[in-house]
């Protein structure tokens, strides 16, 4: 695989090591050198021609900033900054995009599951309620001294509060397909050193509970499951027996 990223940091760096050999040639993108395995194309955006796909390891801002090139491109697009698509103009514009476009877009679950539940019971689903506790350091917070909840609301809200703590909700957003239907806690606990996220799934064909208790990157606002979840994205273009 020859692969772009868009990105060069602790996102990008764990996806290409557990890609390892699977990847022959790599580039990246970023507004300067970051050390990253790849081959640095300076800071002017642009897309390889040999490529096969690209893949964002950046934030919300650099998919709503180049994801229309890349989608121009017609080469395939995963995307782990999720959150960019809380703007309904541009997830709009996004999708209309992608009609005539031969690119295929790939969002993967993040640092959470359940997205398979919500795929099955979507048609049946009420609502969806995701609590997100981080250590207080994530958000910035490193004298806290007890558990405070920083934010409720849906995930809309979260993104724009939270662009580096939001990606999940809208996530599942996503899956359910509406941001109505998802109610949002965030809580900083200083009394924790990894990353809880709590997921509800409420339907008229069942209930359903998921806990994940995640061990952040060395990025403290990433969970290590964020880029594992992409790396397992990925290898699936490689498989031809599939699960789930």
């Amino acid at each position: 695989m020859r692969v772009f990223f868009i990105g060069g940091g602790n996102i990008a760096r764990i996806v290409a090591d557990e890609l390892g050999g699977l990847v022959t040639r790599s580039w990246y993108y970023d507004i300067k050198e970051t050390g990253f395995s790849g081959e640095y194309i300076g800071n002017t955006f642009y897309i390889p021609k040999e490529a096969d796909f690209v893949v964002e390891c950046a934030s919300v801002g650099a998919v709503k900033e180049y994801g229309e090139q890349v989608i121009k491109s017609g080469k395939d697009f995963y995307i782990i900054s999720s959150g960019a698509f809380a703007d309904t103009s541009f997830f709009e514009n996004f999708l209309d995009l992608l009609k005539d476009s031969q690119s295929s877009v790939f969002v993967p679950s993040g640092a959470i599951g359940g997205i398979d539940i919500i795929n099955a019971v979507k048609p049946f689903v009420d609502y969806v309620e995701l609590n997100t506790r981080k250590p207080a350091k994530a958000f910035n917070m490193e004298g806290l001294v007890k558990t405070e909840v920083v934010f409720s609301g849906n995930a809309k809200e979260a993104i724009s509060k939270f662009p580096q703590n939001a990606n999940v909700s809208v996530t599942l957003s996503l899956a359910v397909g509406s941001f109505d239907k998802v109610k949002v806690n965030f809580l900083a606990d200083p009394s924790i050193d990894e990353n809880i996220h709590e997921v509800n799934i409420y339907s008229s064909v069942g209930n359903y509970s998921v806990i994940h208790k995640n061990k952040p990157s060395p990025n403290p606002k990433t969970s290590y499951l964020a880029p594992l979840s992409l790396v397992s994205a990925i290898k699936k273009r490689t498989s031809k027996f599939q699960i789930g």
